[in-house]
């Protein structure tokens, strides 16, 4: 699964055009994953097509795996798939698309396999964040101790995780496939658990300045639900 964080992948059988049409968006099953052939599907694919169809390009796909990988606001017609609070400056929030709920993800050979065993567990979370409230919550529901091990950057979160200082994280489910894939394939065999802690709408965003692209790419993602 090395290639999660490397690839940028050209759609086919579109149409040839000197213009290209820039998607990217967070990695999950369902929304824009791989499979065993390497090939990419998802509703963001889907989409994404869709909006290079409408204008007669080609598309390129970005993966968003960490903030760094988010296309730059471009003067050109663009479409990112993004939960609200990770769009950046230069575009302008749309439509929801999907939910990105938040999961607890534990590394492989963990003996925690249930609620039950997370009672003894310590978290990596981010203080303060959305994922933060998620877990509390979760946790006074089923009435079991919460051991929190927080960091201020999610980075540093994630190095502790890889290096074994906590039984778990918690994070949208899209960054912790994001986390097991940009470890070089090391981590494929952690399990996310069964669990959802809290809603992340994804929304879709386009370039500032862009009123009558935006508009366009609205419908097609209301005739796409609607079809569904």
């Amino acid at each position: 699964m090395k290639y999660l964080f490397f690839l940028v992948w050209l759609l086919a059988a579109l149409p040839a055009s000197a213009h290209r049409l820039i998607c990217g968006g967070v990695v999950a099953p369902g929304l824009a994953y791989p499979n065993a052939a390497g090939h990419w599907a998802g509703l963001e694919i889907t989409l994404c097509q869709r909006f290079a169809t409408q204008l007669n390009e080609r598309a390129s796909f970005t993966p968003v795996l960490q903030d760094s990988d988010t296309p730059p606001a471009t003067k050109q017609r663009a479409a990112i798939f993004l939960p609200a609070q990770d769009i950046p400056k230069g575009y302008v929030t749309g439509p929801v698309i999907a939910n990105d709920e938040q999961a607890i993800m534990v590394p492989a050979g963990s003996s925690i396999h249930d609620i039950a065993g997370l009672a003894h567990a310590e978290i990596c979370v981010e203080p303060g964040s959305p994922e933060d409230f998620h877990l509390m919550d979760f946790f006074a529901v089923h009435k079991i101790p919460l051991h929190e091990f927080v960091f201020q950057e999610p980075s540093e979160m994630h190095d502790a995780y890889v290096a074994g200082r906590c039984d778990a994280i918690t994070a949208r489910r899209s960054l912790l496939v994001g986390l097991r894939a940009n470890e070089m394939g090391a981590r494929r065999h952690d399990v996310i658990l069964p669990y959802d802690l809290g809603d992340n709408p994804i929304r879709v965003a386009t370039p500032a300045g862009h009123a009558h692209w935006a508009a366009r790419v609205a419908v097609i993602i209301e005739e796409t639900q609607h079809a569904s």
